[in-house]
C-alpha cells in the first residue's frame, strides 16, 4: 500500500511542476491561437451516436497490429493521435481525425512533418502555435480540462485559456493525448464502441510504433531510469514488458474510463498493460475484440 501512495504522490507532484513550468507557454500560447480560431470542438457533437470508432496512438504494437487495424477500420471513424500520424498514412491509414494536445514545438513535429495536413485536426488550445499557422484542414479547437488553479492569475487555467480563446468546449483527460482521443470519441462523438490500437503504455525494444522517434524515446527512458520509476510489468498477453510510473498512470486512467464506461471501450491489441474489460474471478479481464 505504501508503494502505491508513494506513486501516487510521484504522480501528483510532477504533475504540479509540470503545471508550473508550462503555464506560462500555455497562455502565450493560447494568446497567439487565438486570432485563428473559427471552429470549435463542439461543433462536432453528436447526439444519436450510432458509430463506432477505432483510434490509434503511437505505441510500439500498432505495427505488429496493422493489418487488424486495416480490417477494423472498415466501416468505422478513425481517430489517430498526433505520434502515430505520420506512421499511420505511412502505412495507408488516413484518419478521419488527428487528435494534437501538446503545447511544445516538438510535438508540433508530429503533426507539419507529416505527408498530409488536409486531415480534420482537433486540437488544443495551447498547442503550439506553427500548428495552426500551417495546418491545410479544419482545425476544431478545445480547452484541456486540468483542474489546475493559478495563484499568481487568481483562476482556474482552464478557465482563462476559454476566456481568451472564446472556446467553450473542455475536453477532460488523463493527461496523456490518448486519453483526449478517447474522450473525444466517446463524448463529442458519442460512440457506441471505441477500439484502442497501440495503447500499449510498455515496450518491450523500442517505446514508438515503427521504431520511430529513437530521441523522443531517449529522453523519456534516461530521465525516467534517473528517477528510478522504470519497471518490469506484465501486458495482456502474460509477456514481460518495460514500463515507467507516467504511462502505468495513463493506463490506470484508461482503465477507469472502460470500467466505467462498460462495454464501449475495447483493447484491440493484447500487447497492453490495461485491464480494460470487467471483473471476472476477482480478476479484470482484457476484453478483447471478436467482430
Amino acid at each position: 500500500m505504501s508503494e502505491v501512495l508513494d506513486e501516487d504522490a510521484i504522480h501528483l507532484a510532477r504533475m504540479k511542476r509540470t503545471a508550473a513550468r508550462l503555464k506560462g507557454v500555455w497562455l502565450e500560447n493560447v494568446k497567439a491561437n487565438a486570432p485563428k480560431i473559427k471552429k470549435h470542438l463542439g461543433d462536432l457533437w453528436l447526439d444519436e451516436g450510432g458509430i463506432e470508432v477505432v483510434s490509434l496512438a503511437a505505441g510500439p504494437s500498432l505495427g505488429e497490429d496493422l493489418e487488424a487495424v486495416k480490417e477494423k477500420r472498415k466501416g468505422r471513424e478513425l481517430v489517430c493521435v498526433d505520434a502515430a500520424l505520420i506512421f499511420s498514412l505511412e502505412n495507408g491509414l488516413v484518419p478521419d481525425y488527428v487528435v494534437g494536445a501538446d503545447c511544445k514545438e516538438e510535438a508540433a513535429g508530429f503533426l507539419l512533418k507529416a505527408p498530409r495536413r488536409d486531415l480534420p485536426l482537433v486540437l488544443n488550445v495551447s498547442a503550439h502555435p506553427s500548428v495552426a499557422e500551417n495546418w491545410k484542414g479544419p482545425i476544431y479547437w478545445y480547452v484541456t480540462g486540468s483542474q489546475v488553479y493559478d495563484l499568481d492569475h487568481k483562476a482556474m487555467v482552464q478557465e482563462m485559456h476559454s476566456k481568451i480563446s472564446g472556446v467553450g468546449t473542455v475536453i477532460f483527460q488523463g493527461g496523456n493525448v490518448s486519453s483526449v482521443s478517447l474522450a473525444f470519441a466517446l463524448s463529442i462523438m458519442n460512440a457506441d464502441k471505441v477500439y484502442l490500437y497501440g495503447h500499449d503504455f510498455c515496450w518491450k525494444d523500442a517505446m514508438y510504433c515503427g521504431g520511430q522517434m529513437k530521441d523522443l524515446e531517449r529522453k523519456r527512458i534516461e530521465s525516467e531510469s534517473a528517477a528510478g520509476t522504470v519497471s518490469r510489468t506484465v501486458n495482456a498477453r502474460g509477456e514481460t514488458v518495460l514500463s515507467n510510473l507516467s504511462l502505468r498512470k495513463f493506463a490506470e486512467w484508461h482503465d477507469e474510463v472502460a470500467l466505467k464506461m462498460r462495454g464501449r471501450v475495447v483493447a484491440g491489441s493484447g500487447s497492453t498493460i490495461m485491464k480494460c474489460g470487467e471483473k471476472l474471478g476477482g480478476r479484470l479481464k482484457c476484453l478483447k475484440s471478436t467482430s
